[in-house]
């Protein structure tokens, strides 16, 4: 057996800054020449995960931990598939003619690409010592960097990286994304969800003829927000990746404008309010003029308990048992707390306006319909019942968590 200490080698330094935050945040598209001509440009893989392994001809590091890398991989099913993709980028401006014979001595597995790395794509993702690793995640964040000063020990470093590219697979995002079913051109689409593990949210958006626009929104205690002005009618598809996660949506914008609401909330639905990202103010006893949505029970908000007289509609709480009803029709509920709820939403014209409710049975259920209605834009008609289970387990009210179970009409 090999002595330990005989695979501890010599690294060789690269005298570069230090990282800097913007680096750090996201890849942007980063590229880099390819030996056999062409750009290489990580956002041409979204979608998979991408090792960048940086390298010199004359690393000696490199020339064990690289071969040794490259066995791991080719005797690995999953990591020989179409899912990753590796680079090795040779370092070598003085002497370009090496980099080809440094790379083959690897005994790179098929499909291992060589690109000739410059100064700045050493920078962008501070490497100072070969052969340090740049692991990219499928939505184009960086997931890991593995510098051989950390690992010193080559098998261990084999082992780390292997591990920490199927951990950039398969790792699990928690991605709840909110996104308008319909807007008027010219007007801002609004995308915002909630997110962990990542520092950003990669948003591409489709238009109708296909072209593509990529945008980064930046993650903030869990939160992202994205606004986008879409003035080509049509259907655009909303992409939304982070991690091995992606959710995709549609959005129809139309020409003319959206009709604008006012959105009045009961007692403790502020945060149901918010969700809509409308000009919202807490309900009192006066109707005002315009389009309104009234968020909020009878008990909350006494505007619902007005309209629902009106309109026939029946919301009632009695412990972990609640009652929807429309006209003749009743709904019988069994609700938990903060983990399970119901809700109804209601919309009429009346008086060249249009007026919208919202109501859980608890301020879960108002959250829930709120989301609804924050994804059809106010575009609603008729009735629509909803539930809402707290499959996540994180107390929150999600947009994949959120079902209509029954669509009709007022009496």
């Amino acid at each position: 057996m090999r002595p330990r200490a005989l695979l501890l080698l010599p690294l060789i330094l690269l005298m570069l800054p230090p990282l800097t935050p913007s680096s750090a945040a996201g890849t942007a598209d980063w590229t880099a020449p390819k030996y056999e001509g062409g750009t290489f440009r990580l956002s041409d893989y979204r979608g998979k995960v991408v090792v960048l392994i940086f390298s010199q001809p004359t690393c000696s590091h490199c020339k064990r931990f690289v071969p040794m890398l490259a066995s791991a991989w080719r005797s690995d099913p999953e990591l020989s598939s179409d899912r990753y993709v590796v680079a090795v980028a040779m370092y070598s401006p003085y002497n370009p003619d090496a980099a080809l014979p440094a790379f083959r001595s690897y005994n790179p597995p098929p499909g291992w690409i060589l690109l000739l790395a410059s100064w700045p794509n050493l920078v962008y993702f501070g490497v100072r010592y070969t052969a340090t690793v740049v692991i990219i995640d499928p939505s184009g964040n960086v997931f890991a960097k593995i510098d051989p000063r950390d690992v010193p020990y080559i098998p261990d470093m084999v082992n780390v990286t292997v591990r920490k590219a199927k951990e950039a697979y398969h790792r699990a995002v928690d991605l709840q994304a909110l996104v308008p079913s319909r807007i008027a051109a010219g007007e801002p689409l609004i995308i915002r969800g909630n997110v962990s593990g990542v520092n950003s949210v990669r948003v591409v958006l489709i238009s109708p003829e296909g072209r593509e626009e990529d945008y980064r929104a930046m993650v903030s205690s869990g939160h992202f927000q994205l606004s986008v002005t879409l003035s080509e009618p049509g259907t655009w598809t909303v992409r939304i990746m982070a991690g091995s996660t992606v959710r995709e949506s549609k959005v129809r914008v139309v020409e003319g404008s959206a009709p604008t609401f006012t959105v009045l909330y009961g007692r403790h639905d502020r945060q149901a309010a918010s969700i809509l990202g409308m000009n919202a103010t807490r309900a009192g006893e006066e109707m005002p003029q315009g389009n309104i949505i009234v968020l909020g029970g009878p008990v909350a908000n006494p505007l619902a308990s007005r309209l629902n007289g009106e309109l026939g509609i029946r919301v009632e709480v009695n412990g972990s048992r609640g009652i929807i009803g429309v006209g003749a029709r009743v709904w019988r509920f069994s609700i938990s707390y903060g983990k399970s709820d119901y809700a109804i939403v209601a919309s009429v014209e009346r008086d060249d306006r249009r007026i919208i409710l919202g109501e859980g049975l608890t301020r879960y259920g108002t959250r829930a319909a709120a989301i609804l209605l924050s994804k059809s834009g106010g575009q609603v008609d008729g009735v629509m019942i909803i539930r809402w289970v707290d499959d996540n387990g994180n107390g929150s009210v999600d947009p994949g968590e959120v079902e209509v179970i029954f669509r009709g009409s007022l009496p």
